[in-house]
């Protein structure tokens, strides 16, 4: 089952422009998705000695990284353009976003109210705001880094 999904992954990440891992809607926490399938693909990598996944895994990393349709680097305090406004309450409480929390990502079903309102009718993998009350897209949760972690230092160890 491993090998199948991760075959999936890859093959969706090597269709896509942007190196997409998610075949259809985004889901809330998609950028979990995104490096979970990088995971997926790295530990595909380990059983079957095809570096090929290892290639579509390093394309999940520079998606959360900033190589995505919206522009946005979604791992805060990183890139030129990142998440400033987190649905985080220590962040909020002290103004500024903690660096280093991966934000959720685009939701294409659009689950909050302010998602509602500034987001509807765009692209599915478009659809990101960088706003505290956008908690179906920008909030933060610990479960999202993990594989973001695992991701980046599987990525940096080829290197």
């Amino acid at each position: 089952i491993l090998i199948k999904e991760a075959d999936k992954a890859k093959n969706c990440a090597l269709s896509d422009s942007y190196g997409s891992s998610i075949p259809e809607d985004y889901p809330w926490g998609s950028n979990m998705t995104i490096a979970n399938n990088g995971m997926l693909m790295y530990m595909a990598a380990d059983l079957t000695e095809d570096d090929s996944y290892k290639a579509a895994a390093a394309l999940q990393l520079d998606y959360l990284l900033g190589s995505n349709t919206t522009g946005y680097c979604f791992v805060s305090g990183f890139g030129d353009l990142g998440p400033e406004h987190p649905h985080h309450r220590p962040s909020q409480a002290i103004g500024k976003a903690v660096p280093g929390m991966v934000a959720g990502g685009p939701n294409s079903n659009l689950e909050d109210p302010y998602a509602q309102n500034v987001l509807k009718n765009l692209p599915k993998a478009h659809c990101y705001a960088d706003s505290d009350q956008s908690y179906s897209c920008n909030e933060i949760a610990i479960y999202w880094n993990s594989p973001f972690i695992y991701l980046l230092s599987s990525v940096m160890s080829q290197n």
